[in-house]
């Protein structure tokens, strides 16, 4: 990791709570305000709640699809995310266990639009490239 100083720092992994990444800097908050969510998010996924060994607490998206789970760690997003909580790395050493929350698909607007079929006559294929 590189410091705010710019010098170059290699902590041990176990020493690791959470990695966030960020676009701008801002205020380090994540474990101290907004760190639950209020309501059911919104972004689809999988609302999971993370029980960290010093105590803390943190709700997160996850991705629906275990292959992006590396073996290491969690790669969520988080509450009230934004340019100073993008997304944050968790590594499994650092847990004490995980809780599913909830299950979040897209929203019926979105699900209609991809059940929407094309009338009895546009259903043909286009006869342009036929010889």
């Amino acid at each position: 990791m590189i410091t705010l100083g710019g010098t170059l720092h290699n902590p041990p992994y176990g020493e690791f709570k959470a990695l966030c990444f960020v676009s701008e800097a801002g205020r380090p908050d994540l474990f101290t305000e907004h760190n639950l969510f209020e309501r059911r998010p919104k972004v689809p996924g999988l609302w999971t709640r993370f029980s960290f060994r010093d105590g803390d607490k943190l709700d997160g998206i996850l991705s629906p699809n275990l292959l992006e789970w590396p073996p290491m760690g969690y790669l969520i997003t988080p509450p009230r995310s934004g340019a100073s909580r993008q997304r944050v790395f968790i590594p499994r050493a650092a847990l004490l266990g995980t809780e599913l929350r909830g299950v979040v698909g897209r929203s019926a607007a979105a699900a209609a639009l991809r059940k929407r079929t094309l009338p009895a006559g546009d259903q043909d294929q286009l006869t342009m490239f036929d010889s």
